[in-house]
This record gives C-alpha cells, sequence and structure tokens, in this order.
C-alpha cells in the first residue's frame, strides 16, 4: 500500500474511514428509528427515497458548482455540517416525521456534494501510475467498514437504543473534517468560463461523448440495471429459497463483502498483468456468470461462496471504473462526472430493484437471479467484442513506446 506514503492521501482515507464508521451506525439506526415511530414499511420506503432523489436530482447540480470551488473546503465543511443535522435526528426528527425526513434529505445533500469531491481528488493527491491502488484502497475502506461496523451497529442500537448511534455519527463528521483540514488546497486548475447550467450539460455531455466513458458508464449501467437484483433479493433467497433465514443471510453479505476485501488486496497485482480497461470488462463478465450461477445452484453450500467470489469480482471491475472515470476526465470537471456518473448508477440500481422484484413472483428467486445474471455478462461480452475501451491516449502512447 504505497499510495499511503502520500500524507494527504493517508489522510483522506483515514477521514473516510473516521466517517463511515459512524455512517454505517447512521444507517441502521436511522431504519430501526422510523420503523420503530411508525410501524410502516411506506415510511422506510419514504426515507429510501428521499435520499435516493438527493443524489439522482440534485448531486449533478451540485457538483456543478463544487467544480468552480477550493474541493478541500467542501470536503471540510460538507462534514462539519452533518453533525449537527445528524445529531438533530434524536432531538427533533423523533418528534416529527416532516422534520425527520427533512434532516434527512440535507443529510443527503451534503453527502451528494462531498463523495463525488472525494472521487475527484484522489488522482490530485497520487502520482497517475498509483490511481488504480488508491482507488482500490478507498474501496477496500468501504467494505472493511461494513464487516466491521454494519454488525457492530445493530448490536449497539439493540443495546441502547437509535439515539446515542445519531450522536457517534455526528461525532465522527466532526473527526473527518477536522482530519481535512490538513488536506493541501485543491483549487481547479482552470476555472470555466461558461455559466451554471452551461456547467451541468458540459459535464453530462463528457460523460456522453468521450468514448471511453461512454462505453464504460453505458455497459456498467445495463449491468447495474440487471445485476443490482441481489440487493432486493438477496434476503428473499436466503429467507424463501434456501431456508436460512435472516442469520444465512448475514453470512452472505458477509462472504462478499469479505471476497470484495480480498479483492481490494489483490487488485494492483491483478492490474501490473491485466490492462485496467480489460480488467474492467472480464471482471463484470465473471461476475455475470457467478450471479447466474447462484440461481442455476440455489444451495446454501453453493451461494456462499458465490457471493464471497462475486465480492471479489466486484472489485475487480468497480476499481478499474473509477479510474477509467478519473484519467479520461479533465482535473476541473471531475466532480461533475462523478455526481454524473453516481446519479445513473444510483437510477441503474433503483431500475434493477424494481424489475428483480416484479418477476420474483413469476420466476422466483433463483429464476432472477440466472436471468439477470446472464445479462450482465452479455453486457460485458458485447462491448468486450466491439471493441472494448479505449485507454487514456497517454497510456496508449506509453504501451507503444
Amino acid at each position: 500500500m504505497k499510495t499511503l506514503r502520500h500524507k494527504a492521501f493517508a489522510r483522506l482515507i483515514l477521514s473516510y474511514l473516521v466517517s463511515q464508521a459512524g455512517s454505517k451506525v447512521h444507517r441502521v439506526a436511522l431504519l430501526v428509528l422510523v420503523y420503530l415511530l411508525t410501524e410502516k414499511a411506506l415510511w422506510v420506503s419514504l426515507v429510501l427515497g428521499v435520499q435516493l432523489v438527493g443524489t439522482v436530482v440534485f448531486s449533478p447540480l451540485l457538483s456543478a458548482w463544487a467544480d468552480t470551488q477550493d474541493r478541500k473546503r467542501l470536503l471540510v465543511w460538507s462534514d462539519l455540517l452533518r453533525a449537527p443535522l445528524v445529531a438533530l435526528i434524536p432531538l427533533l426528527g423523533a418528534k416529527s416525521l416532516p422534520v425527520l425526513l427533512l434532516l434527512v434529505f440535507l443529510v443527503e445533500l451534503l453527502r451528494d456534494l462531498h463523495d463525488p469531491i472525494q472521487n475527484a481528488v484522489v488522482p490530485d493527491l497520487v502520482p497517475k501510475e498509483e490511481v488504480d491502488e488508491a482507488n482500490s484502497l478507498v474501496l477496500l475502506a468501504d467494505r472493511l467498514s461494513e464487516v466491521l461496523f454494519v454488525g457492530v451497529a445493530g448490536v449497539l442500537v439493540a443495546a441502547v437504543g437509535p439515539a446515542f448511534a445519531f450522536y457517534l455519527d455526528a461525532a465522527t463528521y466532526l473527526a473527518s473534517g477536522l482530519i481535512l483540514m490538513g488536506l493541501p488546497s485543491l483549487k481547479p486548475q482552470r476555472l470555466p468560463k461558461a455559466g451554471f447550467f452551461a456547467r451541468v450539460k458540459e459535464g453530462i455531455g463528457h460523460l456522453a461523448s468521450h468514448p471511453a466513458l461512454r462505453r464504460a458508464v453505458g455497459t456498467l449501467f445495463v449491468a447495474a440495471a440487471f445485476g443490482s437484483v441481489e440487493t432486493a433479493l438477496g434476503v428473499v433467497l436466503a429467507i424463501k429459497w434456501l431456508g436460512v433465514g435472516s442469520a444465512g443471510f448475514g453470512f452472505m453479505e458477509a462472504a462478499m463483502a469479505l471476497g470484495a476485501i480480498l479483492g481490494g488486496l489483490a487488485l494492483p497485482h491483478l492490474l501490473r498483468r491485466i490492462p485496467r480497461e480489460r480488467l474492467f470488462l472480464l471482471g463484470l463478465l465473471l461476475f455475470g456468470i457467478f450471479e447466474a450461477s447462484i440461481g442455476a445452484f440455489p444451495f446454501f453450500a453453493w451461494v456462499l461462496p458465490a457471493f464471497f467470489i462475486s465480492g471479489f469480482l466486484n472489485m475487480a471491475f468497480i476499481v478499474p471504473a473509477r479510474s477509467i472515470l478519473q484519467l479520461n476526465t479533465p482535473q476541473e470537471m471531475r466532480g461533475r462526472i462523478f455526481a454524473a456518473f453516481g446519479a445513473v448508477m444510483n437510477a441503474a440500481v433503483l431500475l434493477g430493484t424494481l424489475w428483480g422484484g416484479a418477476l420474483e413472483g413469476s420466476l422466483g428467486a433463483p429464476g432472477v437471479f440466472l436471468l439477470a445474471g446472464s445479462l450482465v455478462s452479455l453486457a460485458a461480452l458485447y462491448t468486450l467484442l466491439t471493441g472494448g475501451i479505449p485507454a487514456p491516449r497517454e497510456t496508449r502512447q506509453t504501451q507503444e513506446a
């Protein structure tokens, strides 16, 4: 992990780990709080819907403004401002559901400002040849936080109630903001002359018109629209078809997270042997095959290792995808690109969960997994057979030399 030699990047990773510890606890506490207050799944769905609207609708708009600002300042303040908002959830949100939804929406807006910037600044903090390893480390930190903190979150909320969890999350945002104050200035290399809405259009246009980005994001959108059925049907598969209950589902999710951790550790070695653009498509192709195998062989003895391998393969295509976005986008436009990318991917995940849930009644969860995985593999195979994804110009020149 030589990228941690770069002090600014090490600060970014440390702040991310600290804030993620609170965020994982926050997510569990929020869902528990809403259900305890209402005893209605509809309100839980409304909370999740408010979060999704923030990402899909407002993130591209916020990023068009953020790309003209010092990104260090925005990273710091988006964390510091979330601290009091999160602390107000048990104080005010627990007494009024409309206030709760408003607080959730405001917290989500700040997250939608923070996360694209965090992804956008990685190439500013490490050399180009270490971008893949840096992205791998960011995602590895995310998966580690899932393994370490999600289970703890459930125990903590059950033991002391959701209120303490929100105060803990507020403290982690405060700590993360203070850590990020040590970053160097991250101002754009050049200020765009275009107006606000022209910048929004420019970011979306770059994503749609750049050959490498168009093919990578297009392939990933199709794959996510089909492959994300696990989000909605993993628990159905565990309880209804495998008969292993919620405990078995927990083991399945843990297996996927552990596979992702191993994938994050192995990825730098794979990238020395396989170009990132090809690894992205091969990882996606194999991910689809293993997802389909879950439907073809719906036995817990196979599903558990298949989830583990799927977690490994998820890192094999997600990390290269981030690097492809970063290295094919001008520095001053990266925030908009990652915001647009997040909006596109969340829309795809929403489509996947909706059609997966709709088809489960007629096909059954195994049938949906089989169909979805096959379509993911077909999407990756089509891109592979029609020219793949072009490498950045500098990379091609280096390889030719």
